[in-house]
């Protein structure tokens, strides 16, 4: 294949792979390179063209490859596994490298596919340490544990062999079950009779092997092995079992992958301190975007970052500190006898500042942030389980503040996120019941003032409170889930009312429709959107999605996909909020927008900030050059509807003209002006 056919098949072949694909010079520089390249370096693709290894990877990663690049230029296919060590990653690396010919039959570039087989080979030794833990566990606890498949032991710990008799596990494996335990009445017991009678607590068993042995509680739990059916089971001696009991109580409150108490032995510690009255306080952290580690680079890689901020805590904070891996990116600290007030507030600052310090993760360094929130006891909780709860409220508070600092519990924060929780269930109740309203706000045209066109608007009247505002309860719905539910149901509405104005030709232009963040993250969207236009039988050209800035930004190759999908069924696309998010407007060439809206923050201050003017008609201009319409929101008095009109815009929106309406509202007025112009 010619290199410019491969140029073209390249990216639409690998783009998508989470594997990393390049097309090498004979320099080793990058001809072509696929979107890994740019999730590990955080440059875009067309960056990255012309430069090599050592600026994306690092100099001992292209030290390692280069020997296999320069076999592959001589003509060699290579399928390889190497080992990349330097003074602090160890990685497996798969590669493939192949030579591409061109027309005269010369090596002019290879072609590279590399896989990391790390996570792959931490798994296999996982496992393999974790079978090799738990015979260890096995052989340490005082209990006998066997494994009965149709009623033959075919694993045994070394407590069971000594409990049962047995001179070996040799000899014990592959006996029947009946050859080794007898019953209460001292005769053979079978796995299929064993299940109901162990659990009578009074039922004894001996072993079959010892003439006066001493009697044993016997406990069952059904288990699979390869697909079938088998049990467990775990033989104790008639005794006191204290000391055994407490060696297990204190591995399940562990975490195996930090080492530090996991949420069950730190609650049992913080209700064992709050019962003896101990002053205390607690910091509840969480990692900021922990999530994008784990997804770019891999959970093996996560996994070593919180391992190492769990000894970073352990050498910053004092010995007698208690801390806890909660769970995922959560972690918890202890601290008691607090020496004053502030002594919460300087740890806390402390351990924002040493997470913040970078963390080295497959050849580059990362910057991370954490949120923290802060209780007290006494004073902010009863229990364990409210002091956790307090502390959570308060570290999510953190995260709305803008992340990566402390915010202590107040009494007032409880309330807010009650008042979430309940509007939460009520708002679920009221999508159940078909309890929002979808309400319209007309815009017109900026050269007559008449009705073209309407932002569509959703309204929630609560049985009980009356109408809530959806600045209550659009960031609800969207922090709970509700929102893609509730943006279907605005859709599907407003599609079907609309439609019904068109056929009666009540309403001229589009009709607008907020779209979240969330519902256009979700590739499901199209799927949606396409089969509710068919089956309410719109013209698409009659409605416009709106988007903010910020919801368009987020993801470029996603951004792109998801508009020209939007596009391709017909539909219009506004940018809403213009003006007050990204400073670069590069996005406004690259994506098929057709709208713009000014944002109602530039209209308010016209009389105080004559220069607000100037900004306004360099937006309209600037829509216009780019073959876009231009809408101006939050237009209250004449002598702001006059200007616009005056700057050539499009088309106003606003109080002055038209508060949002119910439906029937609308339709009343649209009927009129229709019966005007007709009559």
């Amino acid at each position: 294949m010619q290199i410019e056919q491969l140029d073209y098949w390249f990216p639409l072949l690998t783009n998508n792979s989470p594997f990393l694909f390049a097309i090498l010079d004979d320099q080793h520089r990058y001809h072509c390179v696929n979107n890994r390249y740019s999730d590990i370096s955080g440059k875009p693709q067309h960056q990255l063209i012309g430069s090599n290894d050592i600026d994306t990877l690092g100099s001992h990663y292209y030290q390692c490859l280069k020997p296999y690049y320069e076999r592959a230029f001589k003509g060699e296919v290579i399928e390889a596994e190497i080992i990349i060590n330097d003074t602090s990653h160890h990685t497996n690396l798969h590669i493939s490298l192949a030579p591409l010919l061109n027309h005269l039959g010369k090596i002019e570039h290879i072609i590279l596919h590399s896989v990391d087989t790390s996570e792959r080979h931490v798994l296999i030794n996982s496992l393999q340490e974790s079978e090799h833990q738990l015979n260890q566990l096995q052989n340490l606890v005082t209990d006998g544990i066997c494994v009965i498949e149709k009623n033959i032991i075919i694993n045994a710990n070394q407590r069971a062999i000594e409990l049962l008799g047995m001179t070996s596990k040799n000899a014990l494996l592959g006996q029947t079950l009946d050859h080794v335990l007898l019953d209460n009445n001292k005769q053979p017991c079978h796995s299929k009779t064993l299940t109901q009678a162990s659990n009578n607590g009074n039922q004894h068993y001996y072993s079959a092997n010892h003439n006066a042995s001493s009697p044993l509680m016997l406990t069952t739990s059904p288990i699979t092995m390869m697909g079938e059916a088998a049990l467990l089971i775990k033989l104790t001696p008639a005794l006191n079992n204290d000391v055994q009991q407490h060696k297990i109580e204190q591995l399940t409150q562990l975490d195996p992958l930090t080492g530090l108490y996991n949420r069950h032995g730190f609650s049992r510690q913080l209700d064992q301190l709050m019962q003896a009255n101990t002053p205390l306080f607690m910091l509840y952290i969480d990692i900021d975007n922990f999530k994008n580690i784990n997804d770019s680079l891999g959970h093996h890689i996560g996994d070593k970052v919180l391992q190492e901020i769990a000894q970073r805590l352990q050498q910053l904070l004092p010995k007698n500190a208690i801390i806890g891996h909660l769970s995922g990116d959560e972690f918890a600290v202890l601290l008691t006898h607090p020496e004053h007030e502030n002594s919460g507030k300087i740890i806390a600052e402390q351990i924002i500042a040493l997470v913040n310090q970078p963390f080295d993760l497959c050849y580059f360094s990362k910057h991370l942030a954490c949120s923290i929130g802060m209780v007290k006891s006494p004073g902010n909780g009863h229990d364990a389980r409210m002091m956790l709860q307090n502390a959570d409220t308060a570290m999510y508070e953190a995260k709305n503040r803008g992340r990566n600092r402390l915010v202590i519990f107040s009494e007032p924060m409880s309330k807010a996120v009650r008042m979430r929780l309940w509007l939460e269930i009520e708002l679920q109740k009221a999508l159940q019941n078909n309890g929002l309203e979808v309400w319209y706000q007309p815009k017109v045209n900026a050269k007559n003032f008449e009705i073209d066109g309407a932002e569509a608007l959703v309204r929630w009247k609560h049985p009980v409170e009356g109408y809530i505002s959806p600045a209550q309860f659009i960031p609800v719905a969207e922090r709970s889930g509700l929102i893609e539910q509730l943006g279907r149901v605005v859709m599907r509405e407003v599609f079907t009312t609309v439609n019904q104005w068109k056929k009666q030709q009540l309403l001229k232009g589009r009709v607008a429709i907020n779209l979240s963040s969330l519902q256009f993250e979700n590739p499901k969207l199209i799927h949606f959107v396409d089969k509710l236009r068919q089956s309410t039988g719109i013209n698409a050209a009659d409605f416009t999605f709106e988007l903010t800035e910020s919801t368009v930004m987020n993801d470029g190759e996603h951004t792109i996909q998801m508009l020209n999908a939007i596009k391709q069924q017909g539909f219009a696309l506004s940018i809403d909020d213009f003006g007050t998010g990204y400073s670069s407007l590069s996005y406004l060439a690259r994506f098929p927008l057709d709208e713009l809206k000014i944002d109602r923050a530039f209209i308010k201050d016209i009389d105080t900030i004559p220069k607000q003017i100037t900004l306004i008609e360099n937006i309209i201009n600037l829509g216009k050059s780019l073959n876009m319409s231009v809408v101006a929101e939050g237009i209250e008095t004449r002598q702001q509807a006059t200007l616009l009109s005056n700057l050539n815009c499009d088309y106003i929106q606003g109080f002055h003209f038209h508060r949002p309406m119910p439906k029937q509202e609308l339709e009343a007025i649209l009927l009129k002006e229709k019966n005007y112009v007709n009559g």
